[in-house]
């Protein structure tokens, strides 16, 4: 197809689609003339998979690029695109500005993680993001201990497995490499947003019955 047709295709204006070529982001089509190049099903798939990671999955173009060029590099296993995905999903420019308090936050996080034995790098960019919150309650004068996260590991854990269940982790396979992509971020958005709807009901619930506690009493 024409660069005219995967735009209506694909809902996204000629001008976005010149854009992602220029970026990298989507692979040249196969030339056909000096301006004109054909397109096909793989390019309409791919700007599907960008345009759902920065509208449904939230993240910005430096992060797409990132997790593209790890989906096309035919040598990366899956057990390495998901450090790339986490590593797009976090800031890697973290850095430690709160003293004491974030140093012994650090060696507390990272004595926790280690303690899980999962499969973590040392320089991970989540440990600094655990390292961030926890650091953070404790300057809010909350004196939480690293165990505020095991409810969050355990879920994470649970849920996790359960995701990875539906992808063929032995292959590198392109689509089970997208599929790995498109679950962990847009799962990442559902699990946040679900979270944020169980804290209002359960913050109204409460309300709800302290009320009627006040008005029986």
């Amino acid at each position: 197809m024409r660069i005219s047709e995967l735009s209506r295709q694909s809902g996204l204006p000629v001008a976005t689609i010149k854009f992602y070529l220029r970026e990298g982001l989507l692979p040249p089509g196969k030339r056909t003339g000096r301006n004109q190049a054909d397109y096909g099903s793989e390019h309409l798939s791919r700007l599907y998979l960008i345009s759902t990671l920065t509208t449904v999955g939230r993240l910005p173009l430096s992060a797409v690029r990132q997790i593209t060029a790890a989906v096309d590099d035919r040598g990366t296993k899956l057990d390495g695109l998901c450090r790339v995905i986490n590593n797009a999903l976090v800031p890697l420019d973290q850095e430690d500005k709160a003293g004491a308090i974030g140093t012994t936050a650090r060696r507390q996080v990272d004595a926790f993680v280690d303690g899980l034995d999962w499969s973590v790098e040392p320089g991970a960019p989540g440990r600094s993001t655990l390292t961030q919150v926890l650091t953070a309650l404790r300057l809010l004068g909350w004196n939480d201990d690293v165990d505020v996260f095991t409810p969050y590991q355990q879920a994470a854990a649970q849920i996790a497995s359960q995701e990875v269940d539906t992808i063929p982790v032995d292959t590198d396979d392109e689509q089970a490499a997208v599929m790995l992509v498109a679950r962990t971020v847009l799962f990442e958005v559902a699990w946040c947003t679900l979270r944020g709807m169980a804290h209002e009901h359960i913050i109204a619930t409460r309300l709800n019955e302290s009320s009627k506690t006040d008005q029986s009493t």
